[in-house]
């Protein structure tokens, strides 16, 4: 029987923070991960011999946990992502035509909000000036009362516009979850986060190169470095608890004794994983009622002249929620197309999916030539479904089991009741971070 003081079950993004803070402070972990590859639900995968993301995935500068473990496991941000001030131009697929359109300069915050909305050409001189007052009054209004991000909105006083062709569509993205479904207190919390801060914090980071050398594979040469070890393909089956705490795992049919545990597996495997422990039961009837929403990622591949006019854009009106142009990523003619939750695609096979997506880009920019090929990458559970109380309903980090953690993005980890961050990376590596940090305390 092996035996591992410290061991991590799942190598995704919550995973790997966990084993990247706990090897920074010299404390080997063990990491099993069931898959071939690490990186979780924001892995690579390969299309006729070209590397894809298995969804197109946006970060903003206000992830600082993101940047921060970067740095740690010594990779220049600056090397794979593109870095840009954020320049959002949304077209309405119906009419072939942008909407609205919002770029935020490189002056400080809130400066840089301020004249990215005075110089908004689709805002009027009385929309800019009711636009500048009343969504600052919303972002400093506590929500006393969790309400749908829709409800929220309609009750702000914000010129329409700005309301249907930006907010909302930024709640799908960022919440993936509709408007009149989606969290009110979440969806402040981002908007504070990112419009809040540091003027950097708004700026878009599109990753230049596939995201599982954006962080999975630098993250386990740092572990590795550091007396860590990361195994592929080990499956953890079982946990053995005795007196309140885990003694051994089961992986690959394989006993390995341990001292701590932290899950950093998905919620249903988190769930199943816990089925034999009689004193979680409070935390696996949480699992058991959370919701899941899908993204849908579709990659058109056409000749490598074929640009878009900005590296990302929104739209509304159609299939198609928000377009990127992965030449950015050094795929010239690669073009990936983002819808999150579900909707009338969920409906459509993927070959009705993707000639409807074509069509409308083919509608949007007539002079590209057809698409070379495609490949659709559903992700029916990728991230939480953040209705308005969901922190209510989300597990801790500590369980009633001594030395058993858990991280994920549905995992709450804030304090004083203050709202939680929706299923992104950032919420991912955050909750790792915290759940090593509480570990490390045991330690010193």
């Amino acid at each position: 029987m092996k035996n591992h003081s410290t061991i991590i079950i799942g190598g995704g993004w919550a995973g790997l923070a966990a084993a990247v803070e706990l090897s920074k402070h010299n404390i080997p972990v063990t990491v099993f991960e069931a898959a071939k590859q690490a990186g979780g639900r924001a892995r690579t995968v390969t299309h006729n011999n070209t590397l894809l993301d298995n969804g197109q995935h946006l970060m903003i500068g206000a992830y600082h946990q993101m940047l921060s473990l970067l740095k740690t496991i010594n990779i220049n941000y600056r090397d794979v992502f593109l870095q840009i001030p954020q320049q959002l131009e949304i077209i309405d697929l119906n009419r072939q035509t942008t909407v609205f359109k919002l770029k935020l300069p490189l002056l400080p915050a809130p400066i840089n909000l301020l004249t990215g909305i005075l110089s908004c050409p689709s805002l009027n001189l009385t929309s800019k000036l009711k636009t500048l007052y009343k969504f600052n009054k919303l972002l400093k209004t506590p929500l006393n009362k969790d309400i749908s991000v829709e409800e929220w909105l309609n009750t702000a006083g914000l010129p329409a516009e700005y309301t249907n062709y930006l907010l909302k569509p930024l709640c799908l993205a960022a919440l993936t979850t509709h408007p009149h479904e989606a969290s009110a207190r979440i969806f402040q919390t981002v908007l504070q986060q990112t419009f809040n801060g540091q003027a950097s914090n708004t700026d878009l980071l599109i990753p230049a190169i596939d995201l599982g050398h954006v962080f999975p594979e630098a993250a386990i040469k740092y572990i590795e470095s550091k007396g860590g070890q990361v195994f592929l393909e080990h499956r953890a089956s079982k946990l053995n608890a005795i007196n309140g705490k885990i003694q051994s795992i089961i992986v690959n049919d394989e006993t390995i004794e341990t001292t701590n545990v932290i899950l950093a597996t998905s919620a249903k495997s988190t769930e199943k994983l816990l089925s034999d422990i009689d004193n979680c039961m409070h935390i696996k009837q949480q699992l058991h009622n959370l919701n899941y929403e899908p993204v849908t990622t579709i990659y058109l591949q056409y000749n490598p002249q074929v640009r878009l006019p900005l590296p990302m854009m929104g739209a509304i009106n159609g299939i198609s929620e928000w377009i990127f142009d992965r030449s950015i990523c050094r795929q010239p003619g690669l073009i990936a197309v983002v819808i999150s939750a579900n909707g009338l695609h969920m409906t459509l096979n993927n070959e009705q999916l993707s000639a409807k997506v074509a069509t409308e880009l083919a509608q949007q920019f007539p002079d590209w030539p057809a698409a070379e090929s495609v490949m659709v990458i559903r992700e029916k559970r990728a991230t939480l479904r953040c209705i308005p109380d969901i922190d209510h309903f989300r597990p801790g980090i500590q369980t009633p089991v001594s030395n058993l953690r858990l991280c994920g993005d549905y995992v709450y980890i804030e304090e004083n009741n203050q709202p939680g961050l929706p299923s992104t990376l950032e919420g991912a590596m955050r909750s790792g971070v915290k759940c090593a940090q509480q570990l490390i305390q045991e330690y010193l």
